[in-house]
């Protein structure tokens, strides 16, 4: 099964006209990729980053980003992915739930995920179109 670790992002940073401590560094690209691979949102990869979904979007679509935007694909897949995985995890070898009863009775059910079942049912298969690398477990 993959895990974040098995990412990292192979992309050309988007050149700037003016480099701001704040703003899309090449680091922070990178470090927004990588969030997006793990979290699987634009607006939780850029909040992870301390930049606006609007900003990334907008760096996403300058002409001089086509490696940053192949690699935001990839990042996306590779998130996918890993959540197919983790779901189709618990779904086949089930999980443990305890729940306690009134009077101090607890009760042990262990078995397949139903809530994962249906859950990975309707997730969008990974993308198997998106760039690969030498990213696999």
């Amino acid at each position: 099964m993959k895990t974040i670790s098995d990412y990292e992002p192979e992309f050309t940073p988007v050149a700037l006209d003016r480099v701001r401590h704040d703003g899309w560094t090449p680091e922070r690209q990178r470090l927004f990729l990588v969030a997006l691979a793990a979290l699987g949102t634009v607006d939780a990869a850029a909040q992870a980053v301390g930049m606006s979904r609007i900003s990334a979007y907008n760096l996403k679509k300058r002409a001089d980003a086509e490696s940053f935007a192949d690699e935001w694909d990839r990042a996306v897949g590779f998130g996918r992915g890993m959540m197919f995985d983790y779901a189709m995890e618990r779904a086949i070898h089930g999980v443990t739930t305890i729940k306690m009863r009134l009077g101090g009775v607890f009760e042990v059910h262990t078995g397949p995920d139903t809530k994962h079942i249906m859950k990975v049912l309707r997730l969008p298969p990974p993308r198997r179109n998106a760039k690969v690398t030498a990213c696999a477990s």
